[in-house]
């Protein structure tokens, strides 16, 4: 009588067999063909109700507040604000990676929260009326190139409504909670740009706050000298940053991605 022979091999671990080359000998080896599991993709929420969403709201209504004491020569306030701003950009990043918190709202308004910061600090500081630290063509170039991007999002706005819902409409252009409507994506020297400005203009609060006390001002006078010029050659790093980031969009083709339309 003929016996079955015994099963060795549970029935999900059927294996299969590789060839295998090494050097001029050939090895036959086992290879697993259980199905893999598929890796888990971060996913991008709908939802608007989220920290770093507030973070980014909160960094928006500072705008306002910074440009005010910067103007009126309150200088202590401004770069505590301004400092503020800068470690919640950070934060409402770093926040949205790390626990999967990242939302379709947030594409739009993380970036529009950095142009609002930049624009409202760099007009405070460069135009008559403020301090006037920042060379006027420099601020020229930082708020154009921003006008810019922000007449192509105007653009985008309007062309990704259209393919996502359809129809366009004065309450969805603005509602940008209820109707997403493109995911934005930064280029990587974009937010180089934005990173190196916030430092130059965080300098330039901070050169404020050194004027305002005539008394250390005098004991380090040489030290002031030095500070400026540094500044100085740091405000042509920013121009060209700037330059470049605002180019590097035109080229990109991933910086703006319209959502699935609905039916």
């Amino acid at each position: 009588m003929i016996r079955p022979l015994p099963v060795v091999f549970k029935p999900h671990l059927f294996t299969g067999l590789q060839t295998v080359k090494y050097g001029r000998s050939l090895f036959l080896r086992r290879i697993s063909t259980e199905p893999q599991s598929p890796k888990k993709t971060p996913t991008i929420l709908s939802s608007i109700y989220t920290i770093p969403n507030v973070l980014t709201l909160s960094r928006i209504a500072a705008a306002p507040l910074i440009g005010h004491c910067i103007i009126s020569n309150n200088v202590i306030p401004a770069l505590g604000l301004f400092t503020y701003s800068c470690l919640t950009d950070f934060l409402d990043g770093y926040m949205a990676r790390k626990y999967n918190m990242k939302s379709v709202a947030g594409t739009v308004l993380d970036p529009m929260a950095d142009k609002i910061l930049m624009l409202v600090t760099t007009a405070s500081l460069a135009f008559p009326g403020g301090p006037q630290i920042i060379p006027l063509p420099l601020a020229s170039l930082i708020i154009g190139r921003d006008a810019i991007l922000g007449f192509s999002a105007i653009y985008f706005r309007i062309a990704s409504l259209k393919y996502t819902y359809g129809k366009v409409s004065w309450n969805s252009f603005w509602d940008v909670f209820r109707f997403p409507s493109a995911e934005v994506r930064p280029t990587q020297i974009s937010k180089w740009n934005t990173f190196l400005q916030m430092i130059y203009l965080g300098w330039a609060v901070t050169l404020m706050v050194v004027e305002s006390n005539p008394e250390e001002e005098e004991s380090s006078h040489s030290n002031m000298d030095l500070y400026r010029k540094a500044f100085e050659y740091f405000g042509y790093l920013v121009a060209t940053t700037t330059v470049l980031s605002g180019t590097s969009y035109i080229f990109s083709k991933n910086a703006v991605k319209y959502l699935n339309k609905i039916k």
